[in-house]
């Protein structure tokens, strides 16, 4: 069934999503070490808001079976605003405790190097924005499901260099975090060229576009790279250009305040290398020593 602004069909599972979110972070932020700062609790609502609007009638609708600019605003949506307000509204030591599992410590403290951010945003937005997925996905519900959670995740990763909330990580100067801003607004937003400069249409499992937008497939396709383009730009040179402003030269590379919690998880770490060490060490003993 084709799109129509007069016939809304409402899911309440962003709603409750979002609900859910809000339960768990006053909680969180109400144990003893954990507590939120007025401004931190406002950021962290304005993201929930924004991640519900981006998934809820009638943008979500439109990007998944419409419009190419739709499914670009809804990424953009997400990545540059939902997941920085979530990640500036999280206490350091809510962050702390959801990267404290083995696993999840190990995504958290390579993903927050530029590096690695970069390579694993680049590659999510270029996977889930290829016509074969985004097609698949027009008729799969599923499959939407994992390209917006991919594309949440993605947008975390992109900002974990910047926005420091991984324990044991040096933190990046001012200008670093500018310089890999402004690679990130290049290397995830390649195939905004080919939106432009396609002489036609490239995703056919999109239609409607007129109806609902009053554009035609291939201007809805070439707004969308433009989009694409002045989103990333504007936001991440934005940033990056108030960072450049503000870094002191002689600030060293891995400034920034040391807390307890990354003594902590720099033990945590080293423990945790000794004991695979340990295990893959033919006659010793899982707690460091010889066996006789």
């Amino acid at each position: 069934m084709g799109f129509a602004w007069a016939d809304p069909t409402f899911s309440a599972l962003p709603l409750v999503t979002g609900l859910g979110l809000l339960a768990w972070y006053h909680e969180a932020t109400h144990r003893v070490a954990s507590h939120a700062t007025t401004r931190q609790r406002l950021w962290f609502l304005l993201g929930v808001v924004t991640l519900v609007i981006a998934t809820s009638w009638p943008l979500n609708s439109l990007a998944s079976s419409v419009s190419l600019l739709a499914l670009v605003f809804q990424r953009e949506l997400i990545v540059l605003v939902a997941a920085p307000l979530l990640l500036l509204g999280l206490p350091t030591m809510v962050a702390a405790r959801l990267s404290r599992p083995a696993p999840l410590d190990w995504i958290a403290a390579r993903a927050a190097k530029p590096v690695p951010a970069l390579v694993t945003t680049t590659v999510v937005f270029m996977v889930t924005a290829v016509p074969p997925v985004v097609t698949y996905g027009t008729s799969h519900a599923w499959v939407r499901s994992v390209m917006i959670l991919a594309t949440f995740f993605a947008g975390i990763v992109l900002w974990l260099p910047v926005i420091n909330r991984v324990p044991g990580v040096p933190h990046l100067r001012p200008m670093s975090k500018a310089v890999y801003l402004m690679a990130q607004s290049l290397a995830p937003t390649f195939l905004s060229f080919a939106w432009v400069f396609a002489p036609h249409a490239l995703y056919h499992s999109l239609h409607g576009q007129h109806a609902a937008l009053g554009l035609n497939p291939l201007g809805d396709q070439q707004l969308s790279g433009y989009l694409s383009k002045l989103g990333f730009f504007g936001v991440l040179w934005s940033v990056a250009f108030a960072l450049f402003m503000r870094a002191p030269e002689e600030e060293p590379e891995d400034s920034g305040p040391l807390h307890w919690i990354d003594v902590e998880r720099a033990i945590e770490r080293a423990q945790r290398q000794e004991r695979r060490g340990a295990a893959l060490t033919p006659g010793a003993d899982p707690d460091g020593g010889p066996i006789d």
